[in-house]
């Protein structure tokens, strides 16, 4: 009996994208360990060698279903619950770096606006104890950051180029710290390539939050943040985990997830509506506290109050959980 390769294939996959959440929801398999199965990745590669080899015999279906469970596999962990330590491509801390520092005055009464850009490491930004800025940078020797600063916009960008990135490859590691105006109106832009960033933005207004997260994983914490105006976030999640903790102000955002996680806090005390269109992922709505309304999820309150969250998400083969009262620890 002859085997339709194509239709093989497709089942294999689809089993192996169903058994991994199913084995997860049913405590049959551990969350963390699911998280980790994105680093089965070689097996794809054997599976194609396989193929090759067995080209001519009864067995040259093998190397096909290999590469097919192992995608399943992969994307059915990311529907269970996210992928962990993937941004841990990068090495090299340690001998071979120096540090770079930089600092400057900011306008206390304007908006200021930083703009990010690391390929392969770890940034933590956060507001200092007064109206200045200041980075410090530590890097490979010949890999100096771009850091160009004034008194309403700072920007830093890595000299390690995104386009020479590959997520599976080792490259030199980047540890950036951003201290940021206590009290300035913030607007925030970040790119993260196979990264690590916690944005902490609290205790002062924030203006926007925008980002793009590649093979990264960030925190966002908005908790303790006024908006004098709605807040605009937009966020776009490429294999990626992530948590967003917003505040209990007004806030506008459209977020992206494509074979990512994410994980949003939203306060007890705010009113919020979520519109979710998910393709193969996963989410919690059901259970977070939100009632359906139209083609959304909406807290009782929401239809009259003054300040609210509005979010509009899209989920592609991705996991969206939703903390309501807020519980991100």
């Amino acid at each position: 009996m002859a085997i339709n390769r194509s239709l093989l294939n497709w089942g294999v996959f689809l089993i192996a994208l169903g058994g991994v959440p199913l084995a997860v929801q049913q405590g049959w398999a551990d969350a963390s360990i699911a998280g980790d199965l994105w680093r089965l990745w070689p097996l794809i590669l054997v599976g194609i060698g396989l193929g090759l080899i067995l080209r001519w015999t009864p067995f040259a279906w093998f190397g096909g279903a290999i590469v097919a469970a192992t995608f399943g596999i992969v994307f059915g962990a990311l529907i269970a619950g996210g992928i962990s330590g993937i941004s841990s491509a990068c090495v090299g801390t340690g001998s071979g770096q120096t540090a770079t520092t930089q600092d400057g005055e900011a306008t206390t009464s304007a908006e200021f606006g930083v703009d990010i850009e690391l390929t392969c490491g770890e940034v933590q930004v956060a507001r200092g104890p007064a109206a200045a800025w200041s980075v410090t940078a530590v890097h490979a020797l010949d890999q100096p950051p771009s850091i160009e600063g004034s008194p309403t916009d700072l920007g830093i960008h890595g000299n390690q180029q995104s386009e020479d990135f590959f997520v599976f490859s080792q490259q030199t590691r980047n540890e950036w710290t951003v201290e940021l105006p206590s009290t300035a109106a913030l607007s925030a832009q970040t790119t993260l390539n196979a990264a690590e960033g916690t944005i902490d933005l609290g205790a002062g207004p924030v203006v926007s939050v925008s980002g793009t997260f590649n093979a990264s994983d960030i925190t966002i914490d908005l908790a303790e943040a006024t908006t004098p105006e709605p807040a605009r976030i937009e966020l776009t999640l490429n294999a990626s985990g992530g948590q967003l903790a917003l505040p209990a102000a007004s806030v506008v955002g459209d977020i992206t997830l494509n074979a990512s996680s994410l994980t949003v806090c939203i306060p007890s005390a705010a009113e919020a509506r979520v519109e979710l269109e998910a393709t193969l992922s996963a989410d919690d709505l059901a259970d977070s506290g939100l009632a359906k309304s139209g083609d959304g999820w909406q807290t009782a309150g929401y239809t009259t109050a003054a300040t609210r969250i509005d979010l509009a998400i899209t989920s592609t083969v991705s996991s969206l959980e939703i903390e309501r009262p807020e519980d991100c620890t």
